[in-house]
């Protein structure tokens, strides 16, 4: 009778599960209230900005409750909402993420960090929990309702980091194939702690020069071609 595998030997074998967390970035725009002026920054610049300053900034939060958050006003409470995405989809099929789908608000682009699943889980990371509204009923009731009467700073803010992990998904929302993780805040890196960079093929010696000893890789690659560079790093 053959020995049962390990978690470890089961995981290398199937071949939906990634070990790898990517964090993918888009253009975005900056409003500059000295000059009363708004800048469009490219995806490009946006990574170059997340490794000069080795930070992935939270800056938005996208659960279940934000409508509301957006409603009460309530900006500290907002805060402790905010959280770095990332997928664990597996880094051959990133480029099916650039794909513009109807209905979608995220457009990523082929710009990018890619982080051991084990590193971010270290940093608190977790997977999102996709849940329908009616399923999801107690956790307004007990949990998100009595944050806005809540004075315990602390306390409020362990359960913001367990709301914040919590995604709707039901026949007219459904974002659970983007297979998402959360850091709920910040996320502070050192250059050593990438397993790789996801940019064009064009850009891979702009980021690797100045962003050394991080290698880069291009979402449009197939798994050979992924490997070869990767393999030699």
């Amino acid at each position: 009778m053959d020995e049962p595998l390990t978690g470890e030997e089961l995981l290398d074998r199937k071949h939906d599960y990634s070990p790898l967390l990517v964090h993918l970035t888009k253009d975005n725009v900056y409003y500059d209230y000295e000059d009363d002026e708004e800048y469009d920054i490219s995806a490009k610049d946006v990574l170059d900005t997340i490794l000069n300053e080795t930070t992935l900034k939270a800056f938005n939060h996208f659960c279940l409750f934000s409508p509301n958050l957006e409603e009460s006003e309530n900006i500290s409470l907002q805060d402790k909402f905010k959280v770095v995405c990332f997928t664990e989809t597996p880094i051959d099929q990133i480029d099916v993420l650039l794909t513009e789908v109807s209905g979608r608000d995220f457009k990523p682009k082929p710009y990018g960090l890619v982080f051991k699943k084990d590193y971010v889980r270290q940093q608190k990371g977790n997977p999102v929990f996709y849940t329908t509204k009616e399923i999801a009923h107690p956790l307004w009731s007990s949990l998100y309702w009595p944050l806005l009467e809540k004075d315990e700073e602390q306390s409020a803010g362990e359960t913001c980091k367990l709301l914040a992990l919590v995604n709707r998904c039901d026949d007219t929302m459904d974002w659970h194939w983007e297979r998402e993780w959360r850091i709920v805040g910040n996320l502070e890196f050192g250059l050593n702690d990438i397993y790789c960079g996801l940019c064009p093929p064009e850009d891979i010696s702009h980021f690797e020069k100045n962003y050394r000893p991080v290698k880069f890789i291009s979402p449009y690659w197939g798994i050979n071609k992924i490997l070869d560079k990767l393999v030699r790093r």
